[in-house]
């Protein structure tokens, strides 16, 4: 049996995504040098500063870890670059790693990317693919290298993408995928079992950052297309709108609504057939099964008509 305790990796992270591979590689008992995530960020109606998910757990676990600005930062370079490692393994830092610090592993540095690439490189590949109507998506074991994403491949594992699944679903069987996956590449590249497989750069697509005002619903486009946009965006930033009464609500649950007997009125903006909402969109329906009001606590589409009197949803807020 292999004695994982003797393999070195130095760890780069910061959402709970992150986590759950620094999570795994602990559980599978590999020495975890050095963590490495990004500084705490202020959020929440408090505006307090709050440490990553990877930042929280490595410290109560006792593994030395480093929050920099910026990894060019002298200081923390030195330290790192003065550690001895057999692998560093990047899962959605969030930053920029120099070359020095790439090729500082014995082996290699790993990064496990959500996307079958070269398709989505960069910072938000499965709400892309989400969004540009994906019929499969995948995770990829790659070899980091200076430019963004580009490094050759050790393996990948396709996943289909259902009509009505969200981000949080795929990003579920990414995990679960992509853990075996990893263990199988460290393995495999200390056994001298592996091969890279580089990447064909002119079929190489960018998934940009998910920019603040691309999660609003324009009720002009039609009801796929509006229905993409929620399941990208679910469960956050949320895709939203505005109520007639101004307040903004995420339209967190919903599907494609096909003709029905319960449902006559074609030009009616807003009604309640049986337990779901159904909205007039540019073209077609969306059947909507839950959401949530600004401030409150998601509730069922019933819940919603109910407790809040509202004809329509908007494009823009009163004035």
């Amino acid at each position: 049996m292999r004695d994982n305790q003797k393999i070195k990796i130095g760890f780069f992270g910061t959402p709970e995504f992150s986590l759950t591979f620094l999570k795994y590689l602990f559980e599978k008992r590999f020495n975890i040098n050095f963590v490495v995530s990004q500084p705490p960020a202020i959020s929440g109606r408090g505006k307090k500063k709050n440490k990553s998910a990877v930042q929280q757990w490595a410290e109560k676990k006792g593994i030395k870890t480093f929050t920099p600005e910026t990894t060019s930062d002298y200081i923390f370079k030195k330290e790192i670059l003065s550690t001895k490692v057999d692998f560093i393994v990047v899962v959605a830092y969030g930053n920029i790693i120099p070359e020095d610090i790439i090729n500082l592993p014995k082996y290699y540095t790993i990064n496990i990317h959500a996307s079958l690439l070269p398709r989505w490189r960069g910072a938000a590949p499965v709400h892309r693919a989400i969004l540009s109507g994906d019929s499969e998506t995948g995770v990829s074991i790659m070899k980091v290298e200076k430019k963004l994403d580009s490094g050759p491949v050790f393996i990948k594992s396709r996943i289909k993408i259902g009509e009505n699944d969200s981000t949080e679903i795929i990003f579920k069987q990414i995990i679960s995928k992509g853990k075996p996956l990893l263990l199988q590449t460290l393995n495999d590249v200390v056994d001298g079992k592996y091969k890279l497989e580089e990447q064909d750069q002119k079929k190489a697509t960018y998934a940009n950052k998910i920019e603040k005002n691309e999660s609003k619903i324009d009720w002009d486009k039609s009801a796929s297309e509006i229905l993409l946009k929620i399941r990208a965006f679910y469960p956050t930033p949320g895709a939203w709108t505005y109520l007639d009464n101004g307040k903004r609500v995420r339209i967190l649950i919903a599907k494609v609504f096909h003709k029905s007997k319960d449902y006559s009125n074609k030009e009616q903006n807003l009604a309640l057939v049986k337990d779901d909402l159904i909205i007039k969109c540019g073209e077609g329906h969306l059947s909507i099964t839950l959401l949530q009001v600004e401030g409150k606590v998601p509730v069922k589409a019933k819940e919603f008509v109910n407790g809040y009197k509202t004809s329509c949803f908007l494009n823009d807020q009163k004035n």
